[in-house]
């Protein structure tokens, strides 16, 4: 009867703040499972589950429930899923801010290493999402929450559980002289404690932790703070909770269901598409159509990229529609190896652009062997004449097996295949690409394979065995630029090579420049391209921030090394599901 109007008022705006933010774990989790339900709707269930399973106990099992009634569409095992994935996060994310204020703010005498160990298994854990970010289990593949995710969890259960304690706070009687920063920490403990123990309300745990902590304050206000809390935190809301779920719901909602990938062979018709667009066929990306034209898109870990330029329309109006995009899959969004043009668009916009690589570019009709510029190829290519090299122009079947065997033992000498942007041998790719054979008498001792459009080739696969010849590749590159040229095909791409450490970075740059331009190979592969006398085209990336180019950053080179597993598909469109009136 002490607590004043205001004092309730204050309590019920902070509670309102805090289950807003709790239930927006039901729209992150929504997201991570695609399930194509709104914003609005998994926060209105999100909400109801949160408010009632935490007063009636046994919050997981009532929960999925309540998500399955108010979500018919999703059925029992997807709303289960939605369940399990809100209740651990939620509790990982309470664990690493209750260690932070343990360690940080005023609170009962606890060992440091509890807290520290807590956050050091919460950090391994996040370090082992960002390295494999599907695991197989069982024969199943479960992906793990990405780092933004991880990010939004944590700021929302901060949010949550901060207002929830303001709550607390704002209603302890006057008697009890106690700042909200020394109620903090003790509110997160005695909230755990509620929580694993799974009684109704978390009542009994929750109150002998909170007067166990603070022994030297009167036990009847503290008492008197906790009903008033539990009127304002627990019944109220679990009576609106309550309210909502036994609403009538109309069954048979519609599902929803993904749009078909743009086709990858109508996209390379284009005269603006990219022949090395290609590599779409088996990196699991797709061609993402949109009222504002159409890329090529691939989903990592961490990121959904655009990789290239745009097969139609502009980078700079691409751009809301793939941060939309990416945003529902809890990813940052990022444009991997766009060209000057495209880069300068994107910094215009506001996005943050960084120089990646450079790509060699030939044009087959203006290509000659005259000239100082091509001593070097002119040598390369007699060695390997005079050491009998012979080449093959692929028609219609090519030698599999062999073409394995060196491709496998390629791999073996140079750390494996490369992903993302980089092809793997498979047969099925193979077979719809320009393919160069190398004979040294009838064994085959090497190849290269390029993709094709009638407007460009671009050189993929390049693998040959350890004792091929000198001037072996320049011999295969050289065969295919020549026949690119009869073909009457306008631009050859040797691919690109990473950009190496430019003299107007700054030191940090430069020195993160030279170690990965060393261990990526850039030097041979720049000094093998530089044969043949291109034109280097600058390349870069760009992403809405400097965090988030960083992040996406990492998370391509990862890509790029570990070309297993494949990246699950990405798709342009998802059609949301129809439930009743909200």
């Amino acid at each position: 009867m002490a607590v004043s109007l205001w004092q309730w008022a204050l309590a019920f705006a902070a509670t309102g703040v805090s289950f807003w933010a709790v239930a927006r774990y039901d729209v992150i989790a929504h997201r991570h499972f695609r399930t194509g339900v709104s914003d609005r709707r998994a926060t209105l269930t999100g909400a109801a589950a949160i408010s009632v399973g935490q007063t009636t106990g046994a919050g997981a099992v009532v929960g999925a429930f309540i998500r399955w009634r108010m979500q018919p569409g999703l059925g029992l095992v997807k709303s289960a899923k939605i369940t399990a994935f809100v209740t651990l996060a939620f509790l990982a994310s309470w664990a690493a801010i209750t260690s932070i204020a343990v360690l940080i703010l005023p609170a009962a005498d606890i060992p440091l290493a509890i807290p520290c160990s807590v956050l050091a298994i919460l950090t391994g854990l996040a370090g082992i999402a960002f390295l494999n970010p599907v695991l197989k289990r069982a024969g199943q593949d479960v992906e793990m929450p990405t780092l933004p995710a991880m990010g939004a969890l944590l700021g929302f259960c901060l949010l949550d559980v901060a207002a929830a304690a303001l709550a607390f706070w704002i209603l302890v009687p006057a008697g009890v002289d106690i700042s909200f920063a020394a109620l903090f920490p003790i509110y997160l403990i005695a909230l755990g404690a509620a929580i694993l123990s799974g009684t109704p309300g978390g009542v009994g745990p929750f109150e002998l932790t909170v007067l166990a902590m603070l022994p030297h304050f009167p036990e009847m206000e503290l008492m008197a703070a906790i009903l008033a809390f539990r009127m304002v935190y627990y019944a109220i809301p679990a009576a609106i909770g309550g309210i909502m779920v036994l609403r009538p719901i109309a069954r048979g909602a519609d599902g929803w269901a993904e749009s078909v990938n743009g086709c990858i062979d109508t996209a390379l018709t284009n005269k603006s598409a990219r022949a090395e667009l290609g590599v779409v066929r088996q990196n699991g990306g797709s061609i993402l159509h949109c009222t504002a034209g159409a890329c090529g898109v691939v989903r990592t870990g961490q990121t959904l990229t655009t990789i290239f330029d745009p097969v139609i329309g502009d980078s700079s109006d691409l751009a809301a529609p793939l941060k939309r995009i990416a945003r529902e899959q809890n990813r940052v969004v990022c444009k991997y190896k766009i060209s000057r043009r495209h880069a300068l668009r994107a910094r215009r916009e506001g996005w943050t652009v960084l120089h990646v690589s450079d790509e060699a570019l030939i044009v087959p009709s203006d290509h000659a062997l005259e000239g100082s510029k091509y001593r070097q190829l002119r040598r390369k290519l007699r060695q390997a004449e005079k050491a009998g090299v012979q080449i093959a122009i692929a028609k219609d079947t090519l030698p599999f097996e062999d073409m394995a065997q060196i491709s496998e033992a390629w791999e073996a000498r140079n750390g494996g295949a490369r992903g993302l942007s980089m092809g793997q041998f498979e047969a099925s790719y193979v077979s719809g690409q320009a393919v160069f054979l190398a004979y040294l008498g009838e064994q085959l001792i090497g190849f290269v394979s390029f993709h094709k459009t009638s407007h460009e080739w671009c050189l993929d696969l390049m693998r040959a065995t350890d004792d091929a010849p000198d001037g072996t590749m320049h011999l295969l590159v050289q065969t295919a630029i020549e026949a690119a040229k009869h073909e009457n095909v306008s631009c050859v791409s040797l691919a690109a090579a990473p950009a190496g450490a430019l003299t107007h970075h700054n030191w940090l740059e430069k020195s993160l420049r030279r170690n990965f331009f060393t261990k990526a190979g850039g030097p041979g592969l720049r000094q093998f391209k530089a044969c043949f006398n291109p034109r280097w085209q600058p390349l870069y990336m760009a992403a809405p921030g400097p965090a988030q180019l960083a992040l996406a950053a990492v998370d391509l080179i990862r890509s790029v090394k570990r070309a297993s597993p494949k990246p699950v598909p990405v798709y342009a469109e998802a059609k949301t599901p129809t439930f009743p009136a909200e």
